[in-house]
């Protein structure tokens, strides 16, 4: 059994443990254990085009941070494009949208679950509209990732808070919004996850 396959059942099997008792996730988003291997499977890709509004200039800390997130497995090569500059091949890889969600096109929020206005988003009637305000979102299919945040100079919240549990996640600043469970219980699920990620690449490698 590879080490990709190994991963993603011990994965499911803990985290359908923790998901049945936390329920966090909006009605109609995917379960945290799909999600996980949805999340794997994304950055299993040997090619991820990072996909910028157009105009948009990423920094160099926020270009590292997402570079640098994957640590359990060789990385992946990272493409940076502007949204204008997608091929039609570029649509069939793995793509991830990242910088303010009104800088894209109208066709980037026609699978997401935020409605996008002129400084921000909403959702479920909440409205988003501070600088510090972001999003992370994982699509149904694991082929596309959203991680957008409305202004600059503010954390890259979803890498620091190493997401990739829940389908969606909703960010002020360096505080979770959304899912709405207790600090300590996402610590927990976050740190488990990495934990055995980082330990079972370790015994792969040995």
């Amino acid at each position: 059994m590879s080490f990709r396959t190994t991963a993603i059942s011990l994965f499911c099997g803990m985290m359908m443990m923790l998901a049945a008792n936390v329920k966090a996730n909006p009605d109609g988003l995917t379960a945290m254990d799909k999600n996980i291997q949805q999340m794997i499977s994304f950055y299993a890709a040997d090619t991820i085009i990072v996909v910028l509004p157009d105009g948009y200039s990423i920094i160099k800390s926020d270009e590292d941070e997402i570079r640098n997130f994957v640590f359990w497995k060789q990385k992946p090569a990272y493409i940076f494009k502007q949204e204008s500059e997608l091929t039609p091949s570029d649509l069939q890889k793995h793509l991830h949208f990242f910088g303010p969600c009104f800088g894209f096109t109208n066709s980037f929020d026609s699978e997401i679950p935020f409605a996008i206005n002129a400084h921000g988003f909403s959702f479920n009637g909440t409205d988003y509209q501070n600088p510090e305000d972001a999003f992370y979102f994982m699509n149904t299919a694991g082929n596309r990732l959203y991680t957008c945040r409305n202004g600059e100079n503010f954390p890259l919240s979803y890498a620091r808070c190493m997401a990739g549990a829940y389908q969606l996640y909703i960010f002020s600043g360096s505080k979770m919004v959304l899912p709405d469970v207790p600090e300590e219980m996402e610590q927990r699920i976050a740190s488990r996850v990495w934990f055995h990620i980082g330990r079972m690449t370790s015994v792969a490698q040995n």
